[in-house]
Formats: C-alpha cells, structure tokens, sequence
C-alpha cells in the first residue's frame, strides 16, 4: 500500500500487485502492475478506530446487547461503574444488575417502548457485583440493522449516585434549617404573648 497526490490535492491509498512476466527463456521482460484505489476502505477503517476508541475511553457505561437482551459488549467505564469485568457479562442478560427497587411494571413499560423501535430513557437504580446499589441515568437506543430490523440495543449509562447523595444531603439540611426556622418562631410568638 502507498499514498499518492491526487490532482485535486487529496491523499489516495492505492494497494498494488504486481506479476513479473517472463520471455521463453526465463529472464524477466516486464511487470505488470495492479493498483487499486483504496482510499474510502482505509477512512472507513480510520473512523471505526475513532469510533471504537471513543467508546473505549468514555466515561459513561456503554453496553450492546442483541435483539434478545444478551450482553454482546460493555466499555471499561462499565466495568469500573459495576464491578464487573468483561468477561463475566458478555453473554449474560442485563438482569445480572437488576436490584429489586424497580417494579416488573416498569420493566413492561420500558421493554414495550424498545420493542416498539423508540428510544427509551430514565432513572434506574441498579446492583454493583459487591450487591451494592447505584444510581444511573440511561439512555437504551434500538439499533436497526441494513433491512430495518432490530438487531441490537445500544444503552449509555451515567453513574448518578454520587449527585443523588448530594441532593438528599441538601434536602436534608434545607428540612433542618426550616424546622428551625419554625421552631424559632414559634419560640418568639410563645415569648411575646
């Protein structure tokens, strides 16, 4: 493979062969040369190596599943976030993370909106391998394949339980402070009658 200088200035990846053609003796008399213009396979390989990489160094989980909910890749961020390694979920449903909080009604719902070929998104509370639970934001995307057909689903995940502590810390101290708000006006009324 070599690059070469179109006229319109653009870089082309062109593969060659070439055949040497001998006289009847045996000594070489010409080469005949191949090209083949390669350039839309190699960008088309550039891009799924930034693609993948993308993926790879996100910090969201990302996790593909087949149509039928078998766990087909998880990124390291999914890895990290869950504790499970690679390994241990490619080929096993999603369940494996499922933790009780959500009723089978939600499920339902959730299923009945991805089998219909919309996009479903949501707060889910979930299980890490050490059975601790966790908090995440998820987006899970049908993936068609070139007939139409549903042949994946494309879920991306952010671990939210960091900010949900946060938020229950904040209501918390907010309940605290009108509590004493109302205990200290209640002490000022009781003092001025």
């Amino acid at each position: 493979m070599y690059r070469l200088l179109g006229k319109d200035g653009n870089i082309r990846y062109i593969e060659s062969q070439g055949n040497v053609v001998r006289d009847p003796e045996g000594k070489p008399e010409k080469v005949i040369v191949v090209g083949r213009d390669i350039t839309d396979r190699i960008r088309t390989e550039e891009e799924r190596t930034r693609l993948f990489s993308a993926v790879e160094q996100t910090h969201e989980a990302i996790l593909i599943t087949d149509a039928a909910g078998t766990i087909q890749y998880v990124n390291p961020a999914f890895e990290r976030i869950t504790g499970y390694a690679r390994e241990e979920v490619v080929g096993q449903n999603p369940r494996i993370l499922k933790s009780s909080v959500q009723t089978g009604e939600f499920y339902r719902e959730m299923w009945a909106t991805l089998l219909r070929g919309e996009v479903w998104s949501g707060q889910i509370v979930n299980k890490r391998k050490d059975g601790s639970k966790y908090r995440e934001e998820m987006v899970i995307s049908p993936v068609r394949d070139a007939n139409g057909t549903i042949s994946n689903y494309a879920a991306v995940k952010r671990d939210t339980t960091l900010e949900s502590q946060m938020e229950d810390q904040l209501r918390q101290t907010q309940k605290m402070e009108s509590l004493r708000e109302l205990a200290g006006g209640s002490l000022t009324t009781s003092t001025t009658s």
